[in-house]
């Protein structure tokens, strides 16, 4: 047994190696940006209009580097007096509640998704008495893309 224990050989050992890495990270920098057109009037003798507004993921030489979720949203307290139908070059977006469901635009490449309102004003309504005045209000619900 002396001589089994004498010649074989047991080996342990135990390595930890620690590694510091120093590293710069830049945050990606994020352009949402919404512009629009003037105001709008609508009357009952000038009774259909069309407000026309973009999204865009740049300004000037500077593109965004991440993407957006967005939703467009159209607020009103004349929704029975008001029509409202969302066009995006020429074919038309389904509103649901007056909100469109969530819209992608991409990062690290340069993009103008540009949008038309038709706002209609509604003469035959039963529940107009006098003049009405009111604005209506474009939201953009905007969240970062998630990677």
């Amino acid at each position: 047994m002396i001589t089994i224990i004498l010649f074989t050989h047991v080996v342990y050992a135990k390595y930890v190696t620690i590694e510091k890495i120093n590293s710069i990270f830049k945050i990606a920098t994020p352009i949402f940006i919404v512009e629009g057109k003037e105001k709008l009037q609508i009357s009952e003798l000038n009774n259909i209009g069309f407000y026309e507004f973009s999204v865009k993921n740049f300004k000037e030489n500077e593109i965004s580097e991440t993407g957006f979720l967005y939703s467009i949203e159209i607020i009103s307290k004349l929704e029975n007096i008001l029509e409202f139908e969302l066009y995006s070059e020429d074919s038309i977006i389904e509103l649901n509640n007056l909100k469109t469901e969530k819209i992608l635009i991409s990062g690290n490449k340069k993009i103008e998704q540009n949008y038309k309102l038709k706002i209609k004003y509604n003469n035959l309504s039963e529940n107009i008495n006098e003049d009405i005045w009111d604005e209506v209000q474009i939201k953009i619900h905007s969240e970062q893309e998630k990677i």
